[in-house]
């Protein structure tokens, strides 16, 4: 299996594949990279002109087979693997696997290792941390140095409890004192943990040919994935166990499983694919009559593993594994697992995973370009200074992942506001999803949110349907109009954020999810908190950065830059020739209050473009906004006194504007007394 596990690629193990005379036929990228080498440099040479240490011209020599040695790779620490390749029993070959051992994850373990025993390392494969595996490690006196956490959790201990002490005392039944003592390799071997059935293997850890340790690693065969297949082996014989590994999936790789009576229990898709067989074609027939010259009876019969045999399948050289699977001593099957040596072969097998990925990928980019960000801030316009401080500080919020709360009025911008951090954030090839809470009603909100599976209710999809945050993962999520949420949903999006997980409406397995959370009100959330309207924990969880948007009054700075932005994209979308603006129609547009903010502002240009077009004119004037003429001057809903405060206010200002800002001359302007202009500056708000 050593073999097979080589061939894939993998970013920890650099491989090489050697003739009978020594020259290079396969490398795998790791090792092209290692090196700093093409392939082209490589293919044909002879091994020792590129790894001048090599030990293939020995194993070549001599057939031995070298596990678990420790060797230095371009300074780095690797687990090396050396065998020969057999065929018709003559060495055709040498294979070559170097396992780094500074894999992320394993630095602490090792410095632990180290401290305990200069020499001491460990085959990386173990450093896999998977809910399906277990892995103990031992020193050469038996003392555990290091167990995973899967592990740690089946037994009910912690690590303080377990590293350091000696093997039998944690795990009364292990079989490590005697591989430390023995030197052999258990493969393929059932082994109960907390009742519940492994596939062990145990092997000693070698160095300048002394053992210096011990690994047992135990994969679960009631792993998801595993369970059709398991049902199927259960049905032909109760006592059958598979080798969880020989359950990939690849198009360089084909196995087969039989009972101990040589019947076959599982085929891969690859194999059935070359074969041009169906699966109930092949399972529960004679493994001879359908591959008359299959050496698995032969396993049965002996028990003995055949490892790095080559045979032909289809006219194609393949690296062969045979070996028995043991229950109680007892053989209860084996297992072939072949791999085709020709990789650049297998493109007829590619062509189908290719297939795949690509209805895979073509989904993902579906997802991408519906749910993508449209805005950035470059598109946010504006030169009052509170607006640049506050497109200043959402950019620097861009860089984190914190959750942000965007407040302000209606129209304000803050939609645009979020798709400018997330397309400014290192999220930003991810998903943006938005979701208004307050358009959909209480029973769709959590189905939207959530997902729901097949099923879950009247009207469900077929095969169910993922929420906003499942779509959203790795990206941002955009809850618009956060204020207006229901207090039941409130409760379980609390959840959602506090955990990091969804769960489908009618489903019952929780889904890991990876979002970035930004939320939009222009509600008091306070006031709703304080009227129990809103939930006091999510509105805490929510406010961790908090960003305020000004509204237009607050800026009216800005109106003639974003009127004239409107004028251009506006003309574009209809087809209109207006090209500017009066600028007493400005002056007009700067005195209203825009309680609509700036949505409000780009209506009202808009129907004034219109308005001009239809007249031929190429530029905006008052009377293309007569519903603001009228509520400028006469807006019913003031009173006397407030229209003609408004008026005079518009009257001082373009005064001061004629007298550039001097107050003598503006007053003259006016026909008042100096004292009286400042007195009524003083009122206005308009002393600078």
């Amino acid at each position: 299996s050593a073999i097979l596990e080589a061939l894939l690629e993998n970013s920890y193990t650099a491989l090489v594949v050697v003739n009978s005379r020594g020259f290079i036929t396969m490398i795998n990228q790791t090792f092209l990279d290692i090196f700093e080498l093409d392939k082209e440099d490589v293919i044909g040479k002879y091994v020792t002109d590129i790894v001048p240490n090599s030990e293939l011209p020995e194993v070549l020599r001599t057939k031995r087979v070298d596990k678990a040695d420790i060797w230095q790779l371009k300074g780095r620490d690797t687990l090396v693997t050396r065998m020969p390749i057999l065929k018709n029993g003559q060495v055709i070959g040498a294979l070559g696997r170097s396992i780094f051992l500074d894999m992320s994850g394993a630095h602490v373990l090792m410095q632990k290792l180290q401290e305990r025993e200069k020499e001491f390392a460990i085959t990386s494969e173990a450093l896999i941390e998977s809910p399906h595996m277990v892995y103990v490690i031992v020193d050469k006196d038996g003392i555990i140095t290091a167990m995973n956490q899967t592990y740690m959790d089946e037994l009910g201990l912690t690590k303080e409890e377990v590293v350091g002490r000696y093997i039998l005392d944690v795990t009364p039944n292990s079989h490590l004192p005697e591989i430390l003592k023995t030197g052999r390799v258990d493969k393929a071997d059932i082994w109960p943990i907390n009742g519940r059935e492994t596939i062990v293997t145990r092997m000693p850890i070698v160095k300048d040919g002394k053992i210096i340790g011990a690994i047992a690693k135990s994969l679960f065969l009631d792993m998801s994935g595993a369970r059709v297949l398991m049902k199927k082996m259960q049905e032909s014989e109760k006592e059958f166990r598979a080798i969880s590994e020989a359950l990939i999936e690849s198009p360089y790789m084909v196995y087969v499983i039989v009972d101990k009576d040589g019947f076959i229990t599982a085929m891969n898709q690859t194999y059935l694919d070359i074969l041009q067989l169906k699966k109930e074609d092949v399972v529960g027939k004679y493994i001879l009559d359908i591959l008359p010259d299959s050496g698995l009876p032969e396993v049965l019969k002996t028990g003995k593993i055949v490892e790095a045999d080559v045979a032909r399948i289809n006219g194609r050289d393949t690296v062969i594994t045979r070996l028995p699977v043991y229950k109680d001593g007892q053989i209860i099957g084996a297992i072939t697992k072949s791999l085709f040596l020709d990789v650049s072969g297998a493109k007829i097998f590619m062509k189908r995973l290719s297939d795949t990925e690509k209805e895979l990928n073509i989904y993902k980019e579906e997802i991408r370009q519906t749910y993508r960000a449209k805005w950035r801030f470059e598109d946010l316009m504006g030169v009052d200074q509170n607006f640049i401080a506050t497109k200043s500080m959402a950019y620097q919020l861009s860089r984190t992942t914190s959750t942000i709360l965007i407040t302000g009025e209606s129209g304000t911008g803050k939609e645009l506001f979020a798709h400018a951090i997330h397309n400014a954030s290192s999220r930003h090839l991810a998903p943006f999803v938005r979701i208004n809470c307050a358009a959909l009603p209480e029973n769709l909100l959590e189905s939207e949110l959530f997902g729901y599976e097949e099923g879950a209710f009247t009207g469900a999809k077929k095969g169910g349907k993922p929420g906003k945050f499942e779509l959203a993962h790795n990206g941002t999520i955009f809850l618009d109009e956060i204020g207006d949420m229901p207090l039941t949903m409130q409760t379980k999006l609390l959840s959602v954020l506090q955990e990091k997980m969804v769960e489908r409406v009618g489903g019952t397995r929780p889904i890991t999810i990876n979002v970035r959370v930004i939320a939009a009100t222009n509600r008091n959330l306070e006031q709703m908190m304080l009227n129990r309207e809103f939930r006091q924990d999510l509105y805490y969880r929510l406010n961790v950065v908090r960003l305020s948007i000004p509204p237009l009054r607050k800026r009216t700075s800005d109106i003639p830059v974003l009127v004239s932005e409107l004028i251009k994209r506006i003309n574009n979308q209809l087809n209109t020739n207006v090209s500017k603006i009066s600028y007493k129609a400005m002056e007009l547009l700067q005195s209203y209050s825009w309680p609509g903010n700036v949505r409000e502002l780009e209506n009202m240009v808009e129907r004034a473009i219109n308005l001009a077009d239809m007249n031929r004119e190429d530029s905006l004037t008052i009377k293309n906004f007569p519903s603001l003429v009228e509520n400028t001057y006469f807006n019913h809903q003031r009173t006397l006194p407030e229209a003609i405060e408004s008026v005079e206010k518009q009257i001082i200002i373009k005064a001061l504007k004629s007298a550039g800002g001097n107050k003598t001359q503006t007053a003259k302007i006016l026909g008042i007394h100096s004292s009286a202009l400042y007195r009524k500056l003083n009122k206005y708000g308009l002393e600078n």
